[in-house]
């Protein structure tokens, strides 16, 4: 009877700066999440879907240029005659002077302008229901009071977050119960806002959050998502999609045992991958001699990336015992530390064992690098 081509949370225009990215980099980034809605819409025309829905924060309302608003319009003005319905959500809400409401769009966008949800017929015994944020805090269930016709398939589409799936101390927008879903009528829910994808419950499934199309940054790793949802005389049957290039990956390398920062440079560039952003972690027990320098570190190795963040959590490989031995100004030191240390617990003691290693990188007149 009908497909559906479902994403949500793409994110346009993203900013970059907390993740220490550089304006090159941050670019490159967005235009990444540009690349993925343009494979959206090749995605579409060649599945020959009814309909594609966009579950809200396509864009980011406080930073969207008027380049990407002219973006979006073109990109789902090559579906042609294939209905492009669009949700608003917390992140791009239809307010006053947003993009929804200053571009022209072709005939075959809807954009729903409210909370009260209003009916789309897709095809024969078919129906969307979509609803938007008018604000971006908006805190009540749309869900509330909603009851759909008896006959025909109907399908929500709205941006909201399962109160099961509420991340711990962050608010929820347009809170709902899993159970509210079916409490309406509707046959099945194309989600936006959280960032994970998931199909729930997994048994048999009453919606769906696609998830981000590519990954925003390193909490979002592993595959990414599209939903397609077939409806048929049986009932609405929904999968999710691989669609995601864009990779983040974390990982450690222990530098316990190397004798250079050479050896340090070269155990990050064997995990070398052009389209790889990568978070680097060194841990472990550096040799003093080692002459480290992340800068030098991060220089040369961050163009085998396609982004590279590096991470010093490495402690010094003093032999404290050796050096209390010491009859010197530094083992003077190292045994008033060590004795302090002894007697101490918890946060204070961190706090000395750390003091101790700075002190000792000052007796050799090393860089001090705080940790």
């Amino acid at each position: 009877m009908a497909t559906i081509l479902h994403t949500a949370d793409v994110h346009l225009d993203r900013a970059y700066a907390g993740a220490g990215m550089g304006t090159a980099i941050a670019a490159a980034r967005r235009e990444e999440l540009r690349a993925a809605f343009r494979r959206l819409i090749d995605l579409a025309l060649e599945l020959r879907v009814d309909a594609v829905t966009i579950g809200g924060d396509l864009y980011e309302h406080e930073r969207v240029t008027p380049d990407t608003a002219n973006f979006i319009r073109a990109q789902l003005e090559r579906l042609v005659d294939i209905p492009a319905l669009v949700a608003p959500g917390n992140h791009d809400p239809f307010v006053p002077g947003s993009v929804y409401q200053r571009i022209t769009w072709p005939p075959n966008v809807t954009i729903f302008k409210g909370p009260a949800f209003l009916p789309f017929e897709l095809a024969a015994g078919v129906t969307v229901w979509g609803a938007a944020h008018t604000t971006p805090d908006m805190r009540q269930n749309l869900l509330t009071g909603l009851r759909l016709p008896e006959s025909g398939c109907h399908i929500l589409l709205f941006h909201g977050s399962d109160m099961h799936s509420v991340p711990e101390g962050k608010p929820a927008h347009a809170p709902f119960m899993p159970d509210d879903v079916g409490a309406t009528g509707a046959d099945f829910a194309l989600l936006g806002h959280y960032h994970a994808s998931r199909l729930f419950p997994p048994d048999r499934p009453a919606f769906v959050y696609p998830g981000t199309p590519e990954p925003l940054d390193f909490a979002e790793e592993g595959e990414h998502f599209v939903a397609r949802l077939d409806i048929d005389e049986s009932g609405a049957h929904c999968r999710l999609l691989p669609f995601g290039v864009v990779r983040y990956q974390t990982h450690s390398i222990d530098v316990t045992g190397l004798d250079s920062s050479d050896e340090i440079r070269a155990a990050i560039s064997a995990r070398a991958d052009s389209s790889l952003i990568a978070r680097t972690i060194l841990v472990g027990h550096l040799h003093p001699e080692v002459d480290f320098s992340l800068e030098t570190l991060y220089n040369a190795c961050a163009e085998s990336f396609a982004y590279l963040d590096l991470v010093d959590q490495t402690q010094p490989a003093y032999l404290i015992d050796e050096l209390a031995e010491e009859s010197t100004t530094k083992g003077v030191f190292v045994r008033l530390m060590r004795d302090r240390i002894h007697v101490l617990e918890g946060a204070e003691r961190e706090i000395v064992e750390q003091a101790l290693l700075y002190g000792l990188e000052a007796f050799d007149r090393r860089e001090i690098r705080v940790r």
